[in-house]
């Protein structure tokens, strides 16, 4: 039984491609296309149904990034910040965080920093 959809990075001609191959018709995608392509994915996949669930799932493999570039900036239109992360897979994703969201992420990770820092014997 042949699968009617496969995805493989490819070295054609020198050059990083992605070879996406549907029922016998394929097209190479080089860096700058796989970026718009995924980019116009996540657009779309934002207006389905199911959405995307609001808590990760304990049983799925996330792919993690370890410590990411991030960029804040004030958001231009309301209170509160911008926040981007880069991912190296997929791009830069920005989250605009209203005050009380700002609060509650800082408390979050004020834990998990005081969590971690006893673990490693730094507080005194």
């Amino acid at each position: 039984m042949s699968r009617p959809m496969s995805i493989e990075k490819v070295n054609e001609y020198g050059r990083n491609a992605v070879r996406i191959s549907i029922e016998g018709r394929a097209v190479l995608l080089e860096a700058g296309d796989l970026d718009a392509v995924i980019e116009h994915l996540s657009a779309l996949r934002a207006t389905m149904r199911p959405e995307v669930p609001k808590a990760p799932l304990r049983a799925h493999q996330y792919i993690i990034e370890v410590d990411p570039c991030w960029h804040t900036e004030h958001h231009p239109l309301h209170d509160g910040a911008v926040l981007f992360l880069r991912h190296s897979g997929l791009g830069w994703a920005g989250f605009a965080l209203p005050p009380e969201s700002l609060a509650r992420l800082h408390h979050a990770l004020t834990k998990q920093l005081e969590a971690s820092l006893e673990v490693h014997g730094m507080l005194n």
